[in-house]
C-alpha cells in the first residue's frame, strides 16, 4: 500500500473522515499508545490507520501577512477550499457531521514521518497574530 504524503509544514488546507467510534472502544488503545515509539509498530499501526481515516491536503502558498478571502464549502458528498476565488482542495473527503471549526497560530509540531518515526520540536517563529475581519456560516 502505498501512502500519500501530505503538507506537513507551512500552511494547508485539509479535511479528514473518520467512521464514528463509541469512546469506550478507544480507551484500550490508551494502553497501547507507547507501543508508538517503536519503530516497527508505528509503521503498522499508521498502514492501519489509512484504512480508515480518509484524508486529503493541498498547501496554500500565499502572503499571509495580506488580507485575504477563505472559503470552505462544505456538503455531505465533498469540501471545497477557496482563497480569495480560487479552489485550492477539492475533495470527496467530507467530515462526518457534526463540523468544527477550528483556526490557530502555532510554533509547535508533531509529526509521524512515513518511516514510522515521531518528529516534534518547536520552530523559531516571529511575533504573529490571526485577525478575522468577518465570518459567515451557513445550513
Amino acid at each position: 500500500m502505498i501512502l500519500k504524503e501530505f503538507p506537513a509544514n507551512g500552511f494547508f488546507a485539509g479535511t479528514f473522515r473518520s467512521p464514528t467510534l463509541p469512546a469506550l472502544l478507544l480507551a484500550p488503545g490508551l494502553l497501547a499508545l507507547p507501543l508508538c515509539a517503536i519503530r516497527p509498530i508505528s509503521r503498522v499501526l499508521r498502514r492501519v490507520a489509512a484504512r480508515f481515516i480518509q484524508q486529503d491536503a493541498a498547501r496554500v502558498d500565499l502572503d499571509v501577512t495580506q488580507w485575504h478571502e477563505y472559503s470552505i464549502e462544505w456538503i455531505q458528498e465533498s469540501c471545497k477550499f477557496s482563497v480569495d476565488g480560487n479552489a485550492l482542495l477539492h475533495t470527496d473527503f467530507s467530515p462526518v457531521a457534526p463540523l468544527g471549526m477550528v483556526l490557530w497560530i502555532d510554533n509547535q509540531y508533531a509529526a509521524w514521518t512515513t518511516e514510522g518515526r515521531l518528529g516534534y520540536g518547536t520552530l523559531e517563529n516571529p511575533a504573529a497574530w490571526l485577525e478575522i475581519e468577518e465570518m459567515e456560516i451557513f445550513n
